[in-house]
């Protein structure tokens, strides 16, 4: 019996498969394959063994002998087969996606072979999730992509300083030592050949994944360009020495070049010190242990960030409040992932991220919208704070974040994002009674009208609070309360008779209206 339900998706990873992926596994395997279809976009999560009369999904391929189609497979949209064997591939709609093996395998080696190119992506992008929150990262996600390049992988900056090369083989160029910076660096004859070479000097304006000819190495070499904020940062590479460059590798050296560009935005790619690594800088930060100016203007100098960018600072709990998901590393990897100028850590047995939403011109609603699927699968519930324009402000904004948070469960809302901007009017409150009791703050004239409710099971207070929601609108208030206008009319008239309230003056009608939240916030059920 096969697992008819292997998928890397329980796991969520954000490097998903396309079929090109899947069948370049295939290349050494004598196996002849094609694939049929128009488009083929990475959005492959995993394996099923196809079953007639389930429901299909487009994150999975459906394995299926080709005897087995017919033309009921016309209806499926949007689907990945891989089909075994001689079929009529005529009966798939041309929105379907077909990897077509017709070599030797049997079917249960194809099935192994597709699932374990499935499970060795999602360690792979599990390996650079965990790499982006350790010490080297550069060095663990270039080892964790040898098994994926079967190939020597190296990246270099702007100086052809050699950032990581975690194998050297027979024909790769022998790195020099530079006294100078303590670096590895390439030999000046080959800078010298690469600054004279026309096709490298038109390599250095592209973007993603490219091919670097032969012609002056022996080799081809597989590279991409490494860019932050539009400008060149250097260049990752795969030299061409030991096996063929397949062309699925084009998506997993971009993949791999995203993390790279992240980790330079997070400058953690070199070894500068500075007394305090950026996360435990920010927890001291928070909890007060720092607050001399000049600490805190070195930490804004070496993150690159300006004092007066826009910030914001998000907290995020789980439902469960499981401590081992709170610090776990991959998940703060995955939210780095989605946030190029954030840094997450954990803290207080949550997580927060410290949020530049100047470098990318990003707003609030964007850096949300890009945490959704981490929030759903991690049962998060997370606090925003306001945007704010001044570093030594993140303390208070964490601070709000932190009540968003508290406020919007204490509110038994069903959303997982509290924004503080929703809860400002609610903050206030709950300081403004934090030293005296709310029953003390709230006007006596309001406490007489709520005596008078209960010594003659009238509703006046009920009355005045919806009135003064429809901003004083007589016909609204009256379909609100289902009485008549006359009704109401009168029991103003006895509001104002009680309680001495002048609603014609909007000062006391802003103070009523605060006494009416205060004393919800203390007894929703009072009024």
């Amino acid at each position: 019996m096969y697992n008819t339900d292997y998928s890397a998706s329980d796991h969520h990873t954000g490097f998903h498969l396309n079929l090109q992926i899947i069948a370049d596994d295939f290349a050494d395997k004598k196996e002849d394959v094609s694939i049929i279809g128009r488009e083929d976009p990475l959005n492959l999560d995993g394996l099923r063994i196809y079953q007639p009369g389930t429901s299909l999904k487009s994150c999975y391929l459906y394995l299926i002998f080709g005897t087995a189609l017919s033309e009921e497979f016309y209806h499926y949209k949007n689907i990945a087969f891989a089909v075994i064997g001689s079929g009529n591939l005529s009966c798939f709609s041309e929105s379907c996606r077909i990897l077509h093996l017709k070599g030797v395998l049997s079917f249960s080696d194809i099935f192994n072979q597709i699932q374990q190119t499935f499970e060795k992506y999602y360690n792979w992008d599990i390996q650079l999730q965990l790499a982006l929150g350790n010490v080297n990262p550069l060095d663990e996600m270039l080892e964790a992509s040898l098994e994926i390049f079967h190939n020597p992988v190296f990246a270099h900056d702007t100086n052809f300083y050699i950032l990581s090369s975690p194998r050297h083989v027979t024909g790769m160029s022998e790195w020099i030592h530079d006294k100078r910076t303590g670096k590895l660096i390439a030999p000046l004859s080959l800078i010298q050949d690469f600054k004279l070479d026309a096709e490298y000097q038109r390599t250095l304006t592209t973007h993603g994944a490219n091919i670097y000819s032969e012609e002056l190495r022996g080799y081809r070499i597989l590279y991409m360009n490494l860019w932050v904020n539009g400008n060149y940062q250097g260049r990752l590479c795969v030299d061409e020495l030991q096996t063929e460059i397949q062309p699925g590798h084009f998506f997993a050296l971009e993949y791999l070049g995203s993390f790279i560009e992240l980790c330079i935005r997070r400058h953690n790619l070199f070894q500068i010190s500075m007394g305090n690594d950026t996360r435990q800088f920010f927890a001291d930060y928070l909890s007060g242990k720092i607050s001399e100016l000049q600490a805190i203007t070195d930490q804004i100098q070496y993150l690159n960030w300006n004092r007066h960018d826009r910030y914001l600072i998000l907290r995020l709990e789980t439902q469960q409040q499981d401590d081992r998901m709170h610090s776990s590393i991959a998940t703060l990897g995955h939210i780095e992932a989605q946030i190029p100028e954030g840094l997450a850590f954990t803290y207080q047995q949550g997580i927060v991220v410290i949020v530049n939403l100047s470098f990318n011109h990003s707003s609030a609603s964007d850096v949300i919208s890009s945490l959704a699927i981490i929030m759903r699968e991690g049962l998060f519930k997370m606090g925003v704070s306001s945007g704010f324009r001044d570093f030594l402000l993140i303390p208070q904004g964490y601070i709000q974040a932190v009540s968003a948070l508290r406020l919007g469960k204490k509110s038994q809302s069903m959303i997982w994002c509290y924004r503080f901007d929703d809860y400002l009017l609610e903050y206030m409150l709950s300081r403004i009674s934090h030293q005296i009791s709310p029953e003390l703050l709230v006007s006596s004239r309001l406490t007489e009208l709520q005596e008078y409710d209960r010594k003659n099971n009238t509703e006046l207070c009920q009355t005045l609070k919806v009135y003064l929601e429809h901003e004083r609108n007589s016909l609204q208030t009256a379909k609100a309360l289902f009485i008549h206008r006359s009704s109401l009319t009168y029991r103003l008239e006895r509001i104002q008779k009680i309680a001495h309230i002048n609603l014609d003056n909007p000062r006391e009608r802003l103070l009523t209206q605060i006494c009416f939240q205060l004393i919800q916030e203390k007894d929703p059920k009072v009024i």
